[in-house]
């Protein structure tokens, strides 16, 4: 039994990890939003393309829940 107010190992090193998690989802994600942003489509922009898609989405699907 260690005494009160140690940390483990495994403690710090969950903690370590946590932050690195963060760090590379935010890498992803600029990485995509930056590619959103930058990239030219044929007709329409990828930022469009996807609001438009995430909206028929959500209207799929608000249209399925409402079935009885």
């Amino acid at each position: 039994m260690q005494p009160p107010g140690r940390f483990t190992f495994s403690a710090t090193r969950r903690s370590r990890q946590r932050g690195q998690a963060y760090a590379e989802y935010l890498v992803v994600t600029t990485a995509l939003i930056g590619i959103l942003l930058v990239a030219a489509g044929d007709t329409v922009a990828p930022l469009t393309a996807l609001v438009s898609g995430l909206k028929s989405f959500f209207s799929a699907y608000s249209f399925t829940l409402s079935l009885p």
